[in-house]
């Protein structure tokens, strides 16, 4: 990253004005046309690896604060004779014709998400210097909300950290660091470009799944990145960065309450999704696909619940 802008937040190298004073995608912008067009040279056998997790009331790592996520009915087949009286009632008559429908409630940061630049703040100031003043309890973030991010698609690569440490998953509160990242990166021969998206296996997630299965509980404590991990993410201009694990960053984070968010978010403007599911690209030993992600247009949303697609 060549740009010497620094935030209000302090004197850390920042992506603040890198793209215009008024931008609200932050390294969104590295992904353009061509980029997209040469990231389908990734695809060799055309797998497709759906990497979001199953959406339910049980099953997936959620604080407590936020409540779980909740499939409702609105109706099914128990309503077969409203069905056929409502048929009847617009003279259509549908003998043994019904519908299921529900509706889903859930915290956006619940489940497989990617966060918003609006989502942490600092020093009353999102990424970019936009003002915390710009966010309402009614109408969300007017500026840099998920809805600015849109639907993006790129070349990614996988860092399976816990499969090269050879464990099935890391130890909780286990810090990944610049180091470990490029030790990771030269095992697995795997070469990075400016604007590629960043995921890293914790083998959180496939624990905390085993642990549920078997009705155990499982720590809030989890391993993820720390501050050092940022060198890394200068050196190859990473656009976007997913992990298997609630936070990307460690548990306790390093540093002060959210570092990794701050850094990440606030000041580089690097989106975050969380809570991935990334067990079937290890298994296959893929590291370097093209990946889809809807993100929901939410207006004024601090996070969206996504299924990211991934093409090897």
């Amino acid at each position: 990253m060549d740009t010497e802008t620094h935030d209000a937040c302090g004197t850390e190298k920042t992506n603040w004005g890198r793209w215009g004073s008024d931008d609200e995608r932050g390294a969104l912008n590295l992904q353009t046309d061509e980029s997209r067009l040469k990231a389908m040279q990734a695809v060799r056998t055309g797998k497709l690896y759906q990497l979001g997790i199953p959406l339910s009331r049980g099953g997936s790592p959620q604080l407590d604060y936020r409540g779980p996520t909740q499939r409702l009915s609105i109706a099914s087949a128990s309503d077969q004779p409203w069905w056929e009286a409502m048929a009847e009632s617009i003279e259509i008559p549908a003998p043994g014709v019904g519908a299921n429908e529900d509706m889903l409630v859930m915290p956006t940061h619940n489940g497989t998400h990617m966060d918003a630049l609006a989502h942490v703040y600092k020093n009353e100031q999102y990424y970019n210097g936009h003002p915390t003043s710009s966010t309402t309890t009614q109408a969300g973030s007017q500026k840099v909300g998920i809805d600015k991010a849109g639907g993006f698609a790129g070349r990614a690569v996988m860092l399976d950290i816990a499969g090269h440490l050879g464990v099935d998953v890391l130890e909780p509160g286990f810090v990944i660091t610049d180091e470990l990242l490029e030790e990771v990166r030269e095992a697995q021969a795997t070469r990075i470009d400016p604007g590629d998206i960043l995921l890293l296996r914790t083998g959180w997630m496939e624990g905390f799944r085993r642990a549920y299965q078997k009705g155990e509980s499982v720590s809030f404590l989890q391993p993820g990145t720390g501050l050092g991990a940022m060198a890394f993410v200068d050196r190859y201009d990473i656009s976007v960065i997913g992990a298997d694990n609630q936070a990307v960053e460690s548990f306790p984070t390093e540093g002060s309450f959210l570092s990794g968010h701050v850094a990440l978010l606030v000041n580089r403007g690097i989106h975050l999704i969380e809570n991935l599911y990334l067990a079937e690209l290890a298994a296959d030993d893929v590291h370097e696909f093209f990946l889809a992600v809807g993100v929901l247009p939410i207006v004024g949303g601090s996070a969206s619940p996504v299924n990211p697609i991934a093409i090897a």
